[in-house]
């Protein structure tokens, strides 16, 4: 209060102190005291000149801020739209953009833009501040078209706000979730922003090492970053800084999640808070079939964040994992109204259908996810898959080089179409993740290609190896197991017994693993080790089909093959049956083998 009455007597004349009153709008607005700063804004904007229409632009953009943040989304757009400030001033056209967007009003938003005045949505070289209001514009855009289903003009006005604002990270970050760009787009598109000349060379390497890490979102594991150049104390600064950022261990457990280390991508988001990234988080917990501790995050986040599209997504996840399907539908299917453009929601909806054995309707969605996910390899995988089960493998074959080479370098994908090679070839040429190397060598077997199912299925296996230990992870136990089988039909019984002992490893006393196991046995003429391996499968799984059967001709070959000399002669007990002359009390020491013990009554 002393300040205030100070500055009010430094005034001339008694004049309203204008600066002071936008001041305290600012000071309110920090403090969420919304009312008390609309009150001095709506004073700061009728104290300016004198009336509303003399009132400036700033002004008017503080007014309507206030009003946004109290959540009056039409008296937020009507305060800049009928002064017209809309047409001239960047920052009220932003701010009554995102009132639209929130009144679920994108057509409106996308009008008052159309409307702007051309030359103010052009970046200015020199002035950076008008650059970063542009930015805010141009991604308002791309969430009122990403709206209306308008996806490539979506991702060009996130492109245009990047150019704009190197810095805008948001641009960024709804552009990689989107997946509206390919890999190699998304790199061209940040080796070309001008990051040098916006920024300084300190946060201009910390901004580049923050985008590098996001773009290596699908790498096959966490890639050890080149050390940073000990003689520019700069650069060492920028690594150190970006280390300890939570943005850096939000990346790591990205990349952790896609090399299937579950568990540590798991710690490494505990390490930020329970809440960050819950589209990775929720998948993990499916992963890892820990239903209680999804049952409790999904429940936590609805009673926190009810309006929030993860909260609903971590729910339907939740029972998707316990198999209640049609729930999980329903769930799901409130997330996508609240966020249309969230891709992921759409790859749960197809496996709640493809659990369901419904492969038309799961491909359905796995379409729609890749309408949204134009830049993902994940869709056209599982829809891949879904060829596979429904025996189509020609759609299979072309889905699969799809994925592979999205994965890579989609530059590659028109190319490799206009290649004439043997099938499963194209996929062979380009696959590197170990995910779409072994589908496709599941499907390659069923087509009967053994050899290419053999070289794809080995492809995924080196892939997936880390190669510092050289280990393969559990998640891969299926990868070598499908080896052996596939080295069994091409007649390589002894290179199958090799690969499902590497299996057994991995996943010790499986029942189909060591009925495979018997199975190779048996091929090598080592019979009774088969029976043995057979027995322990049963024990294991008393309803395993193929083990009871080929037990049952194990046996029956090995009862064959005994010669009467082999087979044991187990001699009868001499027994007693004299009946004694005179019946005498039983005794401890009588003969238990008596005829009065053998009588049998059917009363």
């Amino acid at each position: 209060m002393a300040k205030a009455d100070t500055t009010g007597r430094s005034n001339v004349e008694g004049c309203m102190n204008i600066d002071f009153m936008r001041s305290l709008v600012k000071q309110y607005s920090e403090l969420g005291q919304w009312t008390s700063a609309l009150f001095w804004a709506d004073a700061a904007a009728a104290a300016a000149g004198g009336g509303h229409e003399a009132a400036s632009g700033d002004d008017v953009w503080l007014l309507a801020s206030a009003m946004l943040a109290k959540g009056e989304l039409h008296r937020a757009a009507h305060a800049v739209s009928s002064r017209g400030l809309h047409r001239r001033h960047l920052l009220c056209l932003g701010v009554s953009m995102r009132a639209y967007l929130q009144a679920r009003e994108p057509a409106t938003a996308i009008k008052l833009m159309e409307e702007c005045d051309p030359i103010l949505l052009e970046p200015r070289s020199t002035d950076q501040t008008h650059n970063r209001a542009l930015a805010g514009v141009f991604v308002w855009q791309a969430r009122a078209l990403a709206a209306l289903e308008r996806r490539d003009a979506a991702a060009e006005a996130l492109a245009s706000a990047l150019r704009a604002d190197c810095a805008c990270y948001e641009a960024l970050d709804l552009l990689l979730d989107q997946h509206a760009l390919t890999p190699h787009q998304e790199r061209e598109l940040i080796e070309s922003l001008p990051i040098s000349s916006q920024l300084s060379a300190a946060e201009g390497a910390l901004l580049r090492a923050a985008y590098r890490e996001r773009l290596n979102r699908y790498s096959p594991s966490p890639v050890q970053q080149p050390p940073p150049d000990t003689e520019c104390p700069i650069t060492v600064e920028a690594e150190a800084v970006g280390s300890r950022m939570l943005e850096a261990a939000q990346s790591t457990a990205r990349r952790l999640a896609a090399a299937c280390r579950w568990n540590d991508a798991l710690k490494a988001l505990d390490a930020v808070d329970p809440w960050c990234c819950v589209d990775v988080r929720a998948a993990c917990l499916v992963e890892l079939k820990k239903s209680s501790q999804l049952f409790a995050l999904s429940h936590e986040l609805v009673d926190t964040y009810p309006n929030a599209w993860t909260s609903w997504y971590a729910v339907g996840c939740y029972y998707y994992l316990i198999g209640k399907s049609e729930l999980a539908r329903r769930y799901l299917s409130k997330a996508k109204s609240l966020e249309p453009s969230a891709g992921c929601v759409w790859l749960a909806y197809g496996h709640s259908f493809a659990a369901d054995n419904e492969h038309d309707q799961a491909m359905a969605a796995y379409f729609k996810a890749s309408q949204l996910m134009a830049g993902c390899h994940l869709p056209p995988l599982y829809v891949g898959v879904e060829c596979s089960l429904l025996n189509n493998f020609v759609m299979c074959e072309r889905f699969f080089t799809r994925a592979a080479a999205l994965h890579n370098n989609a530059k590659v994908v028109e190319e490799a179409e206009g290649v004439e090679c043997a099938k499963w070839g194209r996929v062979l040429s380009l696959v590197r993740d170990p995910h779409v190397a072994h589908e496709a060598g599941a499907a390659a077997f069923a087509d009967g290609d053994l050899l290419a199912a053999r070289s794809l299925w080995l492809h995924a296996l080196d892939a997936a190896t880390h190669h510092d230990t050289q280990e393969v992870g559990v998640r891969w136990a299926g990868t070598l197991d499908a080896l052996g089988h596939v080295s069994r039909a091409l007649g390589r019984a002894g290179e199958a017994l090799r690969w499902h002992r590497r299996a057994l490893a991995l996943r010790p006393a499986r029942p189909a693993t060591l009925a495979a196991l018997g199975l190779c046995l048996a091929l090598l003429g080592r019979e009774r080790e088969a029976a043995d391996v057979l027995h322990a499968a049963l024990a294991k799984d008393p309803d395993d089909v193929v083990a009871l059967a080929l037990l049952d001709s194990i046996v029956d070959r090995l009862d064959a093959a005994l010669t009467d000399e082999e087979i044991p002669q187990f001699p009868f007990p001499t027994i007693n049956l004299s009946i004694p002359a005179i019946a005498a009390p039983a005794t401890p020491g009588a003969d238990a083998t008596n005829n009065s013990d053998m009588s049998m009554s059917f009363d």
